[in-house]
């Protein structure tokens, strides 16, 4: 059909052209789908580092006196652990362990705290975290004047 000078066809796009524009959103689409999968696997899979490997549990605590608490941990990750600093309350401790670091893993350790920079008030909760060495950090909740 001829409209003025202008002809004017029926047909949109061509057949051909149609054909490769689905392929192409075909294609573009599968490999979002492979990179994001990649991506999900490789999270899911991956070793981790040693932070995620690290993993220790305070299994009692004795807080009777209160310039001094006792904890007994566990290492029940699947790496050796090796304690850098406790913090009670938000104020840095002095510790001693035995057996002395590093834990193995399934190995466990009472630890000494010697609670200075602050003063523990009897029946309070107070958070205790523990850092390692490579940064990863285990926060737990102790009552002072308590054995839990």
């Amino acid at each position: 059909m001829k409209i003025g000078k202008f002809r004017v066809s029926k047909k949109a796009v061509s057949p051909v052209i149609a054909t490769l524009l689905m392929i192409a959103v075909a294609v573009a689409a599968s490999v979002i789908v492979y990179v994001w999968s990649a991506g999900l696997l490789g999270t899911l899979m991956g070793g981790g580092g040693a932070q995620v490997k690290e993993q220790i549990i305070v299994e009692a605590y004795d807080w009777g006196t209160l310039g001094s608490l006792k904890l007994y941990i566990r290492n029940v990750g699947s790496t050796e652990v090796t304690i850098a600093q406790v913090y009670v309350g938000g104020a840095q401790c002095s510790t001693s362990w035995n057996p002395v670091m590093p834990l193995a893993p399934k190995g466990s350790s009472t630890g000494t705290v010697t609670i200075s920079g602050m003063t523990a008030t009897g029946g309070t909760a107070y958070t205790v975290k523990i850092v390692t060495n490579t940064g990863g950090v285990f926060s737990f909740s102790c009552i002072a004047g308590s054995a839990g």
